[in-house]
């Protein structure tokens, strides 16, 4: 049952609403649009509509997956597969990858699957990444601080290995899949920031 679990994590992560609603609204996907199939492009080439949709969407696919495991108290690791399913699932969605496309960066489930687990520790490093975000104007940025900020704060209070690991296993998707872009970031010093 647990493989179950996972697995329809996974699939449910590798529906991209963006990518749905924009064709939609335009007739076009975000990528045939040179944008990324996420939050961030549904707002940029959706419109407000397509925008809040998503963003309202995009967690929940995050969120289910966790709550459900952990309703059914399937064990650290398995919450963990879950946790991380569904944003690797976003990151590399199978239709895509059978065509050779890529998919969102994960930074849409990712965020509700992480609070599912550990909002106390995450919130201050969300509400500060917000901040940077708004005087960046950089959204990832958001997350990038969050995860630092939540990795050292569990650690600091111990937070307990149940929890501790499944967010572990969703933050190292979520680098895995944004290493080249926050490569480019670093290589360029932040002088041109992707979307």
């Amino acid at each position: 049952m647990e493989w179950l679990i996972v697995i329809g994590g996974y699939l449910l992560g590798s529906w991209l609403p963006a990518e749905t609603l924009v064709r939609w609204r335009t007739g076009l996907t975000p990528q045939e649009l040179r944008d990324n199939p996420g939050i961030g492009g549904a707002w940029r080439v959706g419109g407000p509509l397509v925008g809040i949709i998503v963003t309202v969407i995009d967690p929940l696919k995050g969120a289910l997956p966790v709550l459900l495991a952990r309703w059914l108290d399937l064990g650290t690791v398995w919450i963990a597969a879950t946790a991380a399913a569904p944003v690797a699932g976003h990151a590399w969605p199978l239709p895509k990858i059978i065509h050779g496309q890529a998919g969102g960066r994960g930074l849409g489930p990712a965020p509700r699957a992480l609070f599912v687990l550990a909002w106390r520790e995450l919130l201050p490093g969300y509400l500060l990444g917000a901040l940077v975000a708004l005087w960046l104007r950089w959204l990832p940025i958001i997350g990038v601080i969050a995860f630092i900020e939540g990795i050292a704060v569990m650690w600091y209070t111990a937070a307990p290995f149940e929890r501790f690991a499944p967010a572990v296993a969703v933050m190292l998707v979520v680098t895995i899949r944004n290493a080249p872009m926050l490569l480019v970031v670093l290589q360029n010093r932040g002088s041109e920031l992707p979307h």
